[in-house]
């Protein structure tokens, strides 16, 4: 018995040795570019150098997955890793200049000011790839100048810190003539096949853009395969529909129009005989389209109408804006929780959300749980037919979130409760007490806005 144990005594005391020396020599040569390089050249350096891309380039940068022990534990790193964040983007800005997700940008600055990455394991063998405060320092300047360049943020200051969230602006600028066009399109039935279902059948500007089915009834009453997204503060998204197969809000609109499911149309071809048909309403149409009804002018004015679906005076916008006093001590706790947690890495910006697409299930298997997995389920690989993208989703605008029940793609979570608990442990692995869940139903509670939207009656009298 004492020879094993002076046997694991002595491998105890190499490995503490070994790590001992592996931290001694990360200080010594883990130093910040030269300043003499450009910042984008120092950045390159710090993420390549710390093996950023290992884990979240893809499967072409891991070139540790052979190693024997190691090489699996990595892997399994490095599975995680690209799921949780693709580096793709920071990589094509790179080689192709293109413009770095929002979304990602937002992850980084957390991991970064957190410095909560590489984990430990990386680190014992890659002794460059610890964040020190000077490398912390110079990332974080890169990336706030980045989204103030790109992206539009503000520059954080000392009395006004980094946040994750933005609030909704007042208002955006609009063609209003083209907003009423869109207004009067969102309602009308007759783009539909049967002219019984309109833009507003399932997205209801009276409930908050959805109507609160586990999935929308369309033309022939056929159903739907996902739950309804809300079309409130959609405007300030990048894509739509829960596999983001749109990427403009005219895209969507086309694609919507002629679905089998949800308007029945066989083509655009068939909404323009039904409208056209109107001579009142075309020649109002006509004052802003001049050319006329086309897949391009109808979509244009329906992505105009957007422009006026907005909810701002939140009151969790008006604590952003400086008021200390427009959310309670309760829903303070749930924003301080919603940060620490993570939500925030992919509910951000000025939508708090709907800007990123993301694993489903990236701590827990979501869809373990349930009896049978739909077609649905697949996400955005039935989109783009890649393994990696399967249980991938667009993740929802959390405005006005207390009003668009029931929760995510197939409609599993009836309440705020059932999503946040669901949430917790299929995506980080945390089994939230009441308490803590009740701080961020409140916290959520704060994201509801104003809806200013009228019904096109009162509209078109103004």
């Amino acid at each position: 018995m004492k020879k094993w144990l002076n046997i694991l005594w002595k491998i105890t005391g190499t490995a503490i040795f070994l790590i001992g020396i592996g931290i001694f020599i990360s200080r010594v040569i883990n130093i910040v570019p030269s300043a003499e390089l450009s910042k984008k050249e120092q950045v390159i350096s710090i993420l390549e150098e710390g093996g950023c891309f290992v884990c979240h380039g893809g499967p072409d940068y891991c070139t540790h997955l052979h190693w024997p022990v190691i090489g699996r534990m990595i892997s399994k790193n490095a599975e995680k890793g690209i799921r949780y964040a693709s580096a793709t983007s920071i990589l094509e800005h790179f080689h192709n200049n293109k413009i770095i997700d929002e979304a990602l940008l937002i992850k980084g600055q957390k991991v970064i000011a957190e410095r909560s990455m590489p984990p430990v394991i990386y680190r014992i063998i890659h002794w460059k790839s610890p964040i020190t405060k000077d490398k912390q320092r110079l990332l974080l300047r890169w990336i706030y100048e980045y989204m103030a360049s790109d992206h539009g943020w503000p520059m954080p200051t000392q009395e006004r810190p980094f946040e994750p969230v933005r609030p909704l602006p007042d208002s955006l600028p609009a063609d209003l003539a083209k907003v009423n066009l869109g207004r009067i399109l969102y309602h009308d039935p007759r783009l539909s096949a049967d002219s019984t279902v309109s833009c507003a059948t399932c997205h209801n500007p009276e409930t908050a853009g959805v109507d609160n089915l586990d999935y929308s009834v369309g033309t022939d009453g056929l159903l739907g395969m996902y739950s309804t997204l809300t079309t409130y503060n959609a405007v300030f998204h990048p894509f739509f529909f829960w596999d983001g197969r749109a990427s403009s809000l005219p895209q969507l609109s086309v694609l919507m129009l002629t679905d089998p499911v949800t308007m029945g149309n066989e083509s655009f071809v068939d909404v323009v005989q039904r409208l056209e048909a109107d001579l009142d309403f075309k020649s109002l149409f006509t004052g802003s389209y001049p050319e006329g009804y086309s897949a391009e002018s109808i979509s244009d004015a329906l992505a105009q109408y957007h422009k006026v679906l907005i909810t701002p005076d939140a009151p969790f916008d008006k604590y952003l804006q400086g008021d200390s006093d427009a959310i309670g001590p309760e829903a303070k706790k749930g924003y301080r929780l919603f940060k620490r947690l993570g939500c925030a890495s992919c509910h951000n910006s000025v939508g708090i959300g709907g800007n990123s697409i993301e694993y489903m299930g990236l701590s827990n298997d979501f869809f373990s749980v349930r009896d049978s997995i739909r077609l649905p389920d697949l996400g955005r690989y039935r989109v783009t037919a890649k393994r990696e993208d399967i249980h991938k989703f667009k993740v929802p605008g959390l405005r006005n979130i207390e009003l668009t029940y029931p929760y995510f793609h197939n409609a599993s979570a009836p309440d705020l409760k059932t999503a946040v608990e669901a949430m917790a442990f299929h995506q980080k692995n945390k089994q939230l007490n009441k308490r803590k869940v009740q701080q961020i139903i409140s916290f959520l509670h704060t994201l509801t806005g104003t809806f200013r939207e009228k019904s096109p009656a009162v509209s078109e009298g103004q």
